[in-house]
């Protein structure tokens, strides 16, 4: 019974969403302690392999601080995503949140980073080559 309400509460804790063939949402709300962030990049990895995906947007819009160790997470979940072939989108990046990755010194060089989902989604779908287009109406 207690697996069983462990399991539960990881799904809730990491909602991951299908947008798209191929293209997984992960929105982080709270705090990204290093229990957390394990979990995160275990889940992403199960789901990444399950689904077959191609791009998984991690939208940290709900992050309201981030630290080192929250930075060093961040590097690492997109790390692994790549090795299992996934490009890994971060958006949600507010002001404060960019200001605080350049004064803790994170090389984000190799993240992909885009202030919005909205950003993030039309990334994705550039990435595999999709395209949306406005369908005229009658």
């Amino acid at each position: 019974m207690l697996k069983v309400k462990s399991n539960a509460i990881a799904t809730l804790a990491t909602p991951i969403t299908i947008l798209w063939k191929n293209i997984l949402l992960l929105p982080i709300v709270g705090i990204v302690d290093s229990k957390r962030g394990q979990e995160i990049m275990e889940t992403m990895l199960a789901r990444i392999q399950e689904f077959e995906a191609k791009v998984i947007i991690l939208d940290i819009l709900g992050v309201a601080i981030v630290d080192s160790g929250v930075a060093n997470h961040l590097l690492k979940i997109s790390n692994a995503t790549k090795i299992m072939g996934c490009n890994c989108i971060i958006t949600g990046i507010s002001p404060s949140i960019a200001q605080s990755l350049v004064h803790l010194g994170v090389d984000l060089k190799d993240i992909i980073t885009r202030t919005s989902l909205k950003d993030g989604v039309e990334m994705a779908f550039g990435i595999l080559g999709l395209e949306v287009k406005e369908k005229k109406r009658p």
